[in-house]
């Protein structure tokens, strides 16, 4: 008699289209994981279909609503509508006779909720602090932080697997009591065919840029934490000083009114470039190889610590040189004087100087690059990435 095949449940909100988009390595772990156990992904109707075919053994069940990420209030309001979902989908897990349930995001009472409503057995990558991050702008959901994140850290106390984005967040959880031998550390991969060294010239001449030029170059959706604000106020008086200094700044969100009111308030229309949400990696490729440096900057909240964003990720994987916030995350890949600069993210000054050196040392500049691209290929494996999630999760099912 033929065994039956363990049965292991994947949640992501966003839906496996824009997982893949996020963490490159999902295609992979979901064949890995598919060899050996028959996986029901859960979540959200993507506007598009993902890239890739899931696996024959992988179930994808969408919940029938789509979100705009671009949208910061339609985003909070499907992701608490998620919230909600949880309880109803882990008794649906139930009734598959799930064996455990992984979920690849932190957000705030989700490991709490399916603790309790489909048992012990859940995994779950613990990255970003939802609430610290999003209630950064709204004063009246500031008291719920502490009572919400004494609850999680509770919660993940109970878990027998997580996995985190980088050692730092591994570091803290041991310091709020979670057993270190259930902590699995795993840098988000890149995808070398989509991120990768390309034509700089034609990418330049696409974006308008000389080769006298230096380009900062910054990716990701524009959330007051990113505080591009910051970058900018913080270049007006390089600016003055440097005329070939421009800014390109590819994404788009909530903060992109205001930046550009900032923009032409500090005369630098001409020095900042916006290029909004490109449609694909491939755009984005390009955009980042029309650059010179390459920033990665949080504001300094607690888990900005936690992560390597795909920011850095990306840039490093197209060979530039990085400008990066001392954050612990990032000192893990990011080393002084070897593949780029680092200043504090509340050191203005030290931006600039930074800054400043970069701009002067194009020696160094290509000489960090190649740096960034060795280590990149190396921290930022596909295959490493896969065998490393795919592993515990099979054993946690098994």
């Amino acid at each position: 008699m033929k065994t039956r095949r363990p049965r292991l449940a994947l949640l992501f909100r966003y839906g496996p289209a824009v997982h893949g988009e996020l963490f490159h390595a999902l295609p992979g772990v979901l064949e890995a994981l598919a060899r050996e156990a028959e996986v029901h992904y859960f979540g959200m109707r993507a506007a598009e279909a993902p890239p890739y075919t899931p696996s024959p053994g992988v179930c994808v069940h969408e919940l029938p609503v789509t979100v705009d990420r671009r949208d910061p209030r339609d985003k909070l309001r499907k992701t608490l509508y998620w919230i909600a979902r949880l309880p109803a989908l882990a008794r649906q897990c139930r009734r598959l006779d799930v064996a455990a349930i992984y979920v690849d995001e932190t957000l705030p009472l989700a490991a709490l909720l399916l603790q309790r409503f489909f048992g012990p057995r859940v995994a779950m990558t613990v990255a970003d602090f939802f609430v610290e991050v999003y209630t950064e702008r709204w004063w009246w959901a500031r008291p719920l932080r502490g009572p919400i994140r004494r609850l999680d850290e509770r919660a993940w106390r109970r878990l027998p697997l997580i996995f985190t984005r980088a050692c730092a967040a591994r570091d803290y959880l041991v310091s709020r009591g979670v057993p270190p031998n259930r902590i699995r550390p795993v840098y988000d991969p890149c995808d070398f065919s989509l991120y990768h060294p390309g034509d700089r010239r034609a990418a330049r001449r696409r974006w308008g840029y000389t080769e006298e030029e230096v380009v900062l170059v910054h990716h990701g959706i524009l959330h007051p934490n990113k505080a591009n604000d910051w970058i900018i106020e913080a270049m007006a008086p390089l600016c003055r000083r440097f005329s070939q200094l421009r800014y390109l700044l590819v994404g788009d969100g909530p903060e992109m009114p205001r930046l550009r009111r900032m923009a032409r308030e500090y005369g630098m229309e001409d020095r900042v470039q916006f290029a909004g949400w490109l449609p694909r990696p491939a755009d984005v490729c390009e955009a980042l190889n029309a650059g010179d440096i390459g920033l990665v900057m949080r504001r300094g909240m607690r888990s900005d610590d936690f992560h390597v964003t795909g920011a850095l990720v990306h840039a490093m994987a197209c060979g530039l040189p990085i400008l990066a916030a001392r954050l612990a995350g990032v000192l893990e890949i990011v080393g002084e004087g070897r593949n780029g600069w680092l200043f504090s993210p509340s050191d203005p000054a030290e931006f600039a100087d930074r800054l400043a050196e970069a701009i002067e040392q194009p020696a160094r500049r290509a000489q960090f690059g190649r740096q960034a691209l060795a280590d990149a290929r190396e921290r930022f494996a596909m295959e490493r990435a896969v065998r490393e999630t795919a592993g515990p999760l099979l054993d946690l099912v098994r």
